[in-house]
């Protein structure tokens, strides 16, 4: 039987009200049916969390572990974060079968506002095997401008001082005023789905899409390692991921078997 499936706003619902509460749990709960040391793991609500990510619930006295050193998660009041170098990203879904990951920011995400939150441009470690996909598309926010724009993309809600103006633009919009950029505070590009935006085009503005667009957030895809340690690893029928001798030991890498019985694989010379 396939389990029932969510709307987005109802998933968007739960992860808010979970955020928001200041007495409830961290937990971390593995799923009974896999074998340790690879373990997929429920973080509160139905986002199946498994190789290649995994869940760091902060145990140290947890000596292995399997999964992307890049793709780690945070259990957080029933919520997967995901930590990037320009910020936090709760996961609502992943499909394995796509390798795509479903994440909004949490800088910018709000239920009441009705303002779009302009948070960070989006910034990926550069060995992550992470990308956006073909289903994003792109906001670019010029935040502060001291130029009068098209009125059709101000965003009347961020004028800030009276004297300076706030404008967004979409994907392949030839009005994007890329050579004022430097008139601007700050020029700030965020994605979001594309389907996210339909109805928003032609000549009217597109801030009603906006802050709807922010709150769906956006998605990402991942591609199997190929190279080094992990890429041997794989390719050998294991799974890669860190182990360490002891409670306080350094972590070093470590190439688990899948199967019902774990067991570390060496992995093949070149």
């Amino acid at each position: 039987m396939m389990p029932l499936e969510r709307s987005p706003l109802h998933v968007l619902l739960f992860i808010f009200s979970s955020l928001a509460a200041t007495a409830a749990a961290t937990e971390r709960i593995p799923n009974a049916t896999t074998p340790s040391p690879c373990p997929s793991y429920r973080c509160g609500h139905a986002v199946d969390i498994r190789y290649p990510f995994w869940i760091d619930g902060g145990n140290a006295s947890s000596g292995s572990h399997c999964g992307y050193p890049s793709l780690r998660l945070e259990c957080r009041r029933e919520t997967p974060v995901l930590r990037l170098p320009s910020g936090d990203y709760a996961v609502t879904h992943i499909l394995y079968s796509d390798r795509t990951v479903s994440l909004f920011d949490l800088g910018v995400f709000s239920l009441s506002n009705t303002c779009p939150l302009v948070g960070r441009n989006l910034s990926l470690p550069s060995d992550s095997p992470l990308s956006l996909t073909a289903r994003d598309a792109n906001l670019t926010f010029f935040v502060h401008c001291s130029f009068v724009g098209i009125p059709a993309h101000l965003v009347a809600c961020l004028e800030g001082d009276g004297r300076h103006h706030s404008y967004v633009f979409r994907d392949g919009d030839e009005l994007t005023p890329h050579g004022y950029a430097g008139l601007c505070q700050d020029v700030i590009g965020m994605p979001v789905l594309r389907r996210s935006l339909l109805g928003a085009g032609g000549s009217s503005s597109p801030l009603d899409a906006v802050v709807p667009a922010l709150n769906m957030g956006f998605e990402l895809s991942w591609r199997p390692e190929t190279e080094g340690e992990c890429g041997q690893c794989e390719r050998a029928g294991g799974l890669c991921g860190r182990r360490r001798g002891s409670e306080h030991g350094p972590w070093t890498f470590a190439c688990f078997r899948a199967a019902a019985t774990p067991a570390w694989i060496a992995p093949k010379s070149p």
